[in-house]
């Protein structure tokens, strides 16, 4: 196979650039709960298991796999980043979204039950 001759910073190179790339696309608008977040977690792990072909039966724990790779866990904090870039370039603009995240709506609510 064409990958076993790779080293393992070049298959992290790989797994940054084309997989986390494919894998967050449009992350910056997703609304994240427990549940996502687990998901993302647990694929984030699967991925650097399959580079050094553990399988999920052999009991070695996450942070052995991650020590192996010499890697520590960042998908979590590469969508916060992304979140914080994207909210700041909303903002920079003008129109709809920038005024409804800030929460200024022009006109005058009518009377009665909302």
């Amino acid at each position: 196979m064409l990958t076993k001759r790779f080293s393992n910073v070049v298959k992290k190179k790989i797994v940054k650039t084309l997989v986390w790339t494919t894998l967050l696309y449009g992350c910056e608008t997703w609304t994240l709960r427990k549940e996502n977040i687990r998901r993302l977690e647990a694929a984030e792990m699967w991925i650097w298991r399959r580079m050094e072909k553990i399988s999920w039966t052999e009991k070695i724990s996450n942070e052995e796999v991650l020590r192996r790779i010499g890697e520590e866990r960042q998908l979590m904090s590469l969508i916060r980043t992304r979140k914080r870039k994207w909210i700041g370039h909303s903002i920079r603009g003008e129109g709809l979204l920038k005024e409804v995240i800030e929460g200024r709506m022009e006109g005058k609510r009518t009377r009665g039950r909302p």
